[in-house]
């Protein structure tokens, strides 16, 4: 059995444009780790943005009578809603946080070593949108406030697979060594937070054993590891989400099969994922009857 390292990086605050491959790889060598070969970089997608310049200032953000109309019922700053608007491929739904916490249907108290400070929290964001974006899910697009200056939010640039193609390249010009990379981004979820891949390059994200045969030689139904995802997952557990500090991390140790391909390679990523709800919808259905999905929807 092999083992894997996880190393991570820690940097200073970066408040405008710079040269991030450069940043990564000199504090990983003033930090003992540096890069080597097969070395798989997990980044987060803030600091890219940060790096990038992608950062608003909502004092300067000029509002649309959608997004006053919008923030009015959901409670949302009208500016944020503007920038969400701007960024948004299409609107899916809206989540009432704060109606849900009120209810005891969503308990985020018992989440916080600090309730005033978790209230606090609610109140600034009573709402939260699930949207598409880039053919991906996001929550609230990918802004991001937390961790900047008071009024600042990042965006999540566009085409993610690049920048990650573009960070691998330099890595390599500046040290010789061949690495991958995965832009990771942390995504809410009921039982807490996850941390998935946003983009790739250099590794293949989607292990491909689908039908491989298990111990007993039958065909696994199964065995299509997201190892992108996984690696994004295993580097949370150094980086988190407050104030470590620590937004990216080194994974040594990992066998992984090479390519020169990103993430949008592998995920189909257009209408073709609500056909196959629609699919599933139907055949539940049928299998199961229609007062099933009418008990499933009213939540009897």
């Amino acid at each position: 059995m092999g083992s894997i390292e996880i190393h991570g990086i820690r940097l200073p605050i970066i408040e405008e444009e710079v040269d991030l491959a450069k940043l990564l790889v000199e504090s990983a060598r003033e930090q003992g780790t540096g890069f080597e070969d097969g070395d798989v970089l997990a980044v987060t997608c803030k600091i890219v943005s940060k790096s990038l310049g992608l950062l608003v200032d909502l004092r300067e953000v000029s509002l649309s009578p959608k997004a006053l109309e919008i923030a009015s019922k959901a409670g949302t700053d009208p500016r944020f809603t503007e920038i969400l608007l701007r960024e948004s491929d299409r609107l899916l739904l809206a989540v009432p946080v704060k109606k849900l916490s009120e209810e005891g249907l969503l308990d985020l108290l018992s989440f916080s070593r600090n309730p005033e400070m978790a209230r606090k929290a609610i109140e600034e964001t009573p709402t939260i949108f699930l949207v598409m974006r880039d053919g991906m899910l996001w929550t609230d697009a990918g802004l991001d406030s937390s961790n900047h200056p008071p009024g600042i939010i990042s965006i999540p640039p566009r085409n993610l697979d690049l920048i990650a193609r573009d960070l691998r390249d330099r890595i390599r010009k500046l040290t010789g060594k061949e690495v991958a990379v995965v832009i990771c981004d942390t995504e809410a979820f009921i039982s807490g937070s996850l941390d998935i891949a946003r983009g790739s390059y250099g590794m293949e994200p989607i292990d491909k054993g689908f039908g491989e045969p298990d111990l007993y030689g039958k065909p696994k139904f199964g065995g299509v590891d997201g190892l992108a995802n996984e690696v994004c997952s295993a580097a949370a557990l150094i980086m988190r989400q407050t104030a470590q500090g620590v937004p990216a991390a080194i994974l040594r140790g990992l066998d992984y099969e090479r390519c020169e391909c990103g993430l949008a390679d592998r995920i189909r990523r257009d209408s073709r994922r609500f056909k196959v709800i629609r699919h599933i919808v139907r055949h539940t259905r049928r299998v199961l009857g229609t007062r099933h999905m009418l008990k499933l929807l009213l939540g009897r």
